[in-house]
């Protein structure tokens, strides 16, 4: 060691300042370097963290879905409706005819002792007609007017007591000159029928009133609604 200082001592005197620019000129390579390491470390780092970057990027970025909602498509069964159309009823109404035998007023009656039958008329036009048992020549054909109502008579023909309802008068008898009227089948003191009601009309049996005309019950009744006071009774036969 002490050798080496002493030959130091006794190098030459350029050589110092020699070595002096060697150590120099290393000093500056050495710091080149080190730039250069510094300058290229900042572009890895950069680089890496643009890839680190990218990778996040690429890594973390959910994917796209590209999601297709197709609308499901219903189809409803509309079962066919049936209108039934209620067929049309015709009802055919026989046209109202002026009957020749009614009288022109509002409210009459019709007899027609041939056939032991009668009927009302409205203003001329016949309406239904209805079953009667009657004498067998009075009262003689002709107009009559009514003239009396009672809705309970009685009678003692043949000694024989009977009742009656609903009794419409119009003339009197030629022979006894007792009423004549509609009125219901009068019933006997025991509350029969003069006649069984279901032979009325029937024209073997005409004659067995004395003068009257007997009516079932239902018909006497429509006979009383139908004539008032004044009210023509026509008798054709």
């Amino acid at each position: 060691m002490t050798v080496a200082a002493c030959n130091l001592t006794s190098m030459p005197r350029g050589f110092p300042l020699l070595a002096r620019a060697f150590a120099g000129l290393s000093m500056l390579v050495l710091v080149a370097q080190c730039s250069n390491s510094s300058a290229l470390a900042p572009e890895t780092t950069i680089g890496q963290a643009a890839a680190i970057e990218t990778s996040a990027v690429e890594t973390t970025a959910p994917a796209r879905t590209t999601s297709s909602t197709i609308a499901e498509t219903t189809t409803a069964t509309v079962e066919p409706t049936t209108t039934t159309v209620p067929e049309t009823t015709t009802t055919t109404v026989p046209p109202l005819v002026i009957d020749p035998n009614c009288p022109a007023t509002p409210h009459a009656a019709v007899i027609d002792r041939d056939r032991q039958r009668a009927w009302l008329c409205d203003n001329g036009v016949a309406l239904p007609e209805f079953v009667i048992t009657t004498a067998r020549e009075q009262p003689d054909p002709g107009m009559y007017p009514v003239f009396a109502k009672s809705m309970h008579a009685s009678s003692r023909f043949g000694g024989h007591y009977s009742t009656m309802t609903h009794f419409v008068a119009f003339t009197y008898g030629k022979f006894r000159g007792a009423r004549i009227a509609f009125h219901s089948m009068p019933t006997w003191s025991n509350g029969e029928w003069l006649q069984p009601l279901e032979s009325v009309g029937d024209v073997d049996r005409r004659g067995e009133s004395a003068g009257c005309l007997r009516v079932l019950p239902d018909d006497a009744v429509r006979v009383w609604d139908w004539l008032a006071k004044g009210d023509e009774v026509r008798i054709i036969n």
